[in-house]
């Protein structure tokens, strides 16, 4: 059926590593997203808009600082022609991700010893605190992981590491809430999920058999060195980036309430979850591919317009689903409770779609070494951002015109960064022509 669609004959092509690399991870993501999806109106029916509000709340806090958790020396593991050094990579993500975790540790004890009773914060979310660190660790220790197999081309083990990841978040959290455990269950199901991930992963990198000789202390921070970009300006821009995701979540915290954040998290849920499991494999592999392109001074446009044609056609269906009848849809499968979530989802689909095609290409300006325009850029997409919701939530005092705004806005934004990529990989070409 793909064949009859324009273009995507050739995206499907078995000429094409790239589209055969990328599909062994969309179908794992894709299995995983199914999963979600079938246990996600059950529950909807044990977890309240509160639940799921105060929840997605408390990931998105540990979703940024999972971001820096390796201080995204992460992203330099494929790039060292040899695998010793990029081992070496990996052992400092881990040594770091571990020192950031105690930092972390330390700061929630303080917290709690000297600071809780002058600055009290929600109850669930207190007895959280202490899961932070290790969320965060283990969080850290995935993205090392994935690179690491990545680079290595093992796309079948990073594929079912997504299924067990589903699985162990999904079922435990239902298990628990039909065990009536309350907001505990969401939690418990996320930590699940990130251990037997996290754990899988460590099997398939010591079962394809890693040299410990080649550990070499010494060069740590040689690498720290060569690669200090990532800190300084990639962990900045990673962050910039989430916030244009979670800082939504802090904003509707503080001028609406936790019921608008767990509409928001469904919608989420539904809507840009599966766009991004499945936009982080055609990502990995768009990476992966465009760095040893770069690295041969060859053409990345064919690539790039390649994923970007891919990521479009991946989108669509969902876009069309949502515009046509989004908040139907929400109402009749998790509850007519849940139908502002829908109503929030179709307002939000036109920005989502082009902001996946952008989230798949995101990595380019790593590759081709423009870290710094794009670190501008993304402070502007925040600030857009923050302005289109604070109107919408300070002058007009409304979820829905907020939504709209950034909507709008945030479209456009995004395919002003898609059309700058383009721009960026223009002079590679020309190095080879």
């Amino acid at each position: 059926m793909l064949k009859n669609i324009p273009g995507a004959g050739s995206l499907i092509s078995n000429r094409s590593p790239f589209i055969r690399n990328t599909l062994k991870l969309v179908l794992g993501s894709g299995i995983a997203q199914v999963i979600t999806f079938l246990v996600s109106p059950v529950l909807t029916r044990l977890y309240t808009p509160e639940d799921f509000g105060v929840f997605t709340f408390f990931i998105s806090i540990v979703g940024l600082f999972a971001l820096v958790a390796t201080l995204r020396y992460e992203l330099a593991i494929i790039f060292p022609k040899e695998d010793k050094d990029a081992f070496n990579i990996l052992s400092l993500t881990v040594i770091i991700a571990f020192g950031l975790s105690l930092v972390l540790l330390i700061l929630v004890i303080v917290y709690s010893l000297f600071l809780s009773g002058r600055f009290p914060i929600n109850p669930v979310l207190s007895s959280w605190l202490f899961l932070l660190p290790v969320l965060v660790f283990l969080l850290g220790l995935a993205n090392s992981f994935q690179n690491w197999l990545l680079r290595k081309k093992q796309y079948r083990f990073l594929s079912a590491g997504k299924i067990i990841n589903s699985l162990g978040n999904n079922l435990t959290a239902l298990f628990l809430g039909l065990m009536g455990t309350g907001i505990w269950g969401l939690l418990a199901g996320n930590l699940t999920g990130t251990f037997l991930f996290v754990l899988f992963l460590g099997f398939c990198i010591h079962r394809a058999g890693i040299r410990k000789d080649d550990f070499d202390p010494s060069s740590l921070m040689r690498f720290a060195r060569k690669y200090k970009d990532l800190p300084t300006s990639n962990s900045l821009q990673a962050i910039l980036e989430a916030f244009q995701n979670y800082g939504i979540i802090y904003l509707a915290k503080v001028f609406f309430s936790s019921s608008v954040v767990g509409f928001y998290a469904l919608s989420l849920r539904i809507l840009q979850t599966p766009l991004w499991l499945i936009g982080s494999s055609i990502s990995q592999v768009y990476m992966k591919d465009a760095a040893e392109r770069y690295n041969k001074q060859e053409s990345l446009e064919e690539l790039l317009m390649k994923t970007i044609r891919l990521s479009a056609l991946v989108a669509t269906p969902m876009l069309v689903i949502l515009l046509a009848g989004g908040p139907w849809l929400f109402a009749f499968i998790f509850g007519a409770a849940w139908r502002e979530a829908g109503v929030y989802a179709q307002i939000l689909a036109p920005w989502m779609f082009f902001d996946f095609i952008r989230y798949c290409i995101a990595q380019t300006p790593l590759v081709v070494g423009r870290i710094r325009p794009m670190f501008y850029i993304s402070v502007f997409g925040n600030g857009l951002m923050i302005v289109c919701f604070c109107i919408g939530g300070w002058v007009f005092r409304d979820v829905k015109t907020g939504f709209l705004l950034l909507s709008f806005f945030m479209s456009f934004y995004a395919i002003g960064v898609i059309l700058w990529i383009r721009t960026i990989v223009k002079p590679v070409q020309k190095i080879t022509g």
